[in-house]
């Protein structure tokens, strides 16, 4: 249960009860300035979730050894117990598939949300050099005939901005609603990962003795087990 309430600090630290209205507006003034910033309290609310999930998947592999470790061998008869085990198991499995999945918001978001800000007709400079070159002969002189030649380097800053006022504050606007959608991905995945850590251990406790004993304590079990 110490687990839970570590997933349950997680919660309480990065993911308030703000309505997505109110997160929208702060969004807004966060990036204001400077609309390609990173949104600091998101990344590290992505990175706590990040740890969360990867730590439940660790907790969910040890279960599961545990169960494999405790397989009896294989016989006629009295098989209810080893039902149960394949069924927990199959549990865990599906679990942790899904727990995998919810990995893949993280990357998916910076992705949408890097095209989203390029997208936004921000300000643009680009440097331009023109390289210009050119040769002459001259005869007579002092020196006799010679040969002459210069070159010179010219470098332009262009600086290009769009016109279109409107079009770039409804872009600013769907970057303000991925970072918000983001949030509330990342708010939603994190209750269900607690949800799904609740459930296994509540199957675990209430199977635990078909699942270490699934022949009954007297014969069956594996003797060698770790657990």
């Amino acid at each position: 249960m110490s687990k839970i309430s570590d997933l349950q600090n997680t919660l309480d630290t990065h993911f308030g009860t703000v309505k997505p209205s109110e997160m929208e507006s702060s969004y807004e003034v966060s990036i204001a300035t400077d609309p390609g910033q990173v949104n600091v309290p998101l990344n590290m609310a992505a990175k706590a979730f990040n740890d969360a999930i990867f730590s439940s998947i660790q907790d969910i592999q040890i279960l599961d050894r545990c169960i494999s470790l405790n397989v009896p061998q294989m016989e006629d008869g009295n098989n209810f117990g080893v039902t149960v085990q394949l069924t927990i198991s199959k549990y865990l499995q599906q679990t942790k598939d899904e727990l995998h999945k919810k990995m893949d918001l993280v990357p998916s978001y910076y992705a949408s949300r890097a095209d989203a800000v390029e997208k936004m007709s921000l300000p643009n400079t680009t440097l331009s050099e023109t390289k210009t070159s050119s040769n002459s002969d001259a005869k007579g002189g002092k020196d006799g005939d010679e040969k002459k030649s210069s070159s010179s380097n010219v470098s332009e800053e262009k600086t290009t901005r769009s016109d279109g006022k409107g079009c770039a504050e409804y872009r600013k606007l769907h970057v303000v609603t991925l970072d918000v959608q983001f949030y509330y991905k990342l708010k939603t995945g994190l209750i269900e990962c607690i949800d799904s850590y609740l459930y296994m251990l509540d199957n675990f406790e209430k199977n635990k003795e078909k699942l270490l004993s699934p022949k009954g304590s007297s014969g069956g079990r594996n003797a060698m087990s770790m657990y």
